[in-house]
């Protein structure tokens, strides 16, 4: 649980696209493994990737999550 400054009212992207969110701050319960396909690794889950590569978990699992560490306190309220 995380506790949300009051003061906290900003609205936008949080920088997934723009590439303010760098690489390290995306994790991932499991990739495809790379002698299979090098285009799935983590990294790779951002919307519009030039390369047309994305994030592809290594199962197929309900319980396959991807992490995004924000660098501060964040209500997010929509994922694209």
């Amino acid at each position: 649980h995380s506790i949300v400054p009051s003061d906290c009212n900003e609205v936008g992207p949080l920088g997934m696209i723009t590439g303010d969110i760098q690489d390290w701050q995306i994790s991932a319960s499991s990739t495809f493994p790379n002698d299979w396909d090098k285009g799935c690794h983590e990294r790779f889950a951002r919307l519009y990737q030039p390369n047309g590569k994305s994030w592809c978990a290594k199962y197929r699992a309900s319980s396959e999550w991807l992490q995004v560490d924000l660098g501060v306190a964040a209500k997010v309220s929509r994922v694209m």
